[in-house]
């Protein structure tokens, strides 16, 4: 089809149209300013081709130099040339062309090409003609190698770091997870929905899917550690991290993690900790590493001195509002990470308050200088 063809509105006869503002010549021109497009025809049975000015413009050479089917071939990249220096051979015998190569120009600067090629029969019904188009698709291959190469980079750190990732649903859900799989020995069907909870340890549960279900509902980073009963039967420790894909309205596309082997890591402090936490009636506070474990009465009473809602506390250690819940309850079920317990301690402290432990577990709050 003539491309002033495509120019006309079908539905409106020829004649009731003016005189063509433009010309076939200045949309072809229109496309090769744009330094990506350039065509070419010849005889094939000679060896010079007519080429456009976007055509030199891509190869790099002046418009007054000769062009010739040879000429165009030695500027295929030597590793491509193997492959891809049969094309004029190909149309010479009718085939029609489509490969994607690299050439190297005059001033040594390396591009890829998209080329696409058409055979015109002559009356005796061989090959007589050729016409071509060139695209310069250098910035598409320059994309994807950077992608390629961003890939290998997480795949090497995944390796070095004996990392597990994963990548979940908008709606927090399982999605890609074959290193989970293979860790666990779960199958794709049995860590659908919260199943991938049931490879995690029956005491972590709790917090664990509190956590998660908390980052899902404040599309927020999430960051807990957890026991995991491996395919091998032995419960060891992680740290998952992850955090939210964002759509540009700002809605969440998928979520992305890593879950990170901590061998030897004892999560909830040392027994003697852990017996205070007992005694206190708050699993959260024995989690404090290497400090007193606080109570939820001294946390409530440290607000109460300081004038601080639940809301000032959160912000003033970085936790949520549901964290403070959990350390202020007794009974909470859920037991808080060691380091989230800790930074609403130092929050306090440094607004001021000094936490007191005498013999037989008594506990207290004072203000910082002040004595009985």
């Amino acid at each position: 089809m003539p491309t002033h063809s495509l120019m006309r509105p079908s539905a409106v006869p020829a004649r009731e149209i003016g005189p063509r503002a433009f010309s076939s010549r200045h949309l072809l021109k229109l496309i090769e300013d744009t330094g990506k497009v350039g065509f070419w025809s010849a005889n094939l049975q000679s060896e010079h081709l007519d080429a456009s000015p976007g055509f030199y413009r891509i190869f790099g050479l002046e418009p007054a130099t000769e062009m010739t089917f040879g000429f165009a071939i030695d500027m295929i990249h030597p590793q491509d040339r193997a492959a891809h220096g049969d094309q004029i051979a190909m149309l010479r015998s009718g085939q029609p062309i489509s490969r994607e190569f690299r050439i190297i120009r005059p001033d040594r600067t390396q591009r890829w090409l998209l080329h696409h090629a058409e055979v015109i029969m002559g009356p005796d019904g061989t090959p007589s003609h050729g016409m071509g188009v060139v695209f310069d698709v250098t910035a598409q291959h320059d994309t994807m190698s950077a992608l390629l190469q961003r890939h290998d980079r997480l795949n090497a750190l995944i390796v070095a770091t004996a990392a597990v990732f994963w990548v979940n649903k908008s709606n927090g859900e399982p999605s890609e997870m074959p290193q989970w799989m293979e860790l666990t020995g779960q199958s794709h069907a049995q860590m659908q929905g919260l199943g991938w909870l049931d490879a995690v340890h029956p005491e972590d549960r709790p917090r664990t899917h509190a956590a998660w279900m908390t980052a899902v509902e404040h599309t927020a980073p999430y960051n807990t550690d957890y026991r995991v009963l491996c395919a091998d039967g032995i419960y060891r420790w992680f740290n998952a991290r992850g955090a939210p894909v964002l759509n540009t309205d700002g809605s969440v596309r998928e979520w992305v993690g890593v879950c990170l082997n901590v061998p030897g890591r004892t999560r909830y402090g040392s027994s003697e900790s852990a017996a205070r936490a007992a005694a206190s009636g708050n699993p959260a506070a024995g989690s404090v590493p290497g400090s007193e474990a606080i109570t939820p009465g001294q946390i409530r009473a440290a607000r109460a001195f300081l004038s601080l809602s639940k809301d000032d506390l959160a912000g003033l250690a970085n936790v949520s509002v549901s964290t403070i819940n959990r350390l202020e309850d007794p009974n909470s079920p859920i037991r808080t990470r060691g380091e989230t317990a800790l930074a609403v301690r130092r929050a306090l402290e440094n607004a001021g308050i000094e936490f007191t432990f005498e013999d037989g577990m008594r506990t207290g709050v004072r203000e910082v200088g002040v004595r009985p």
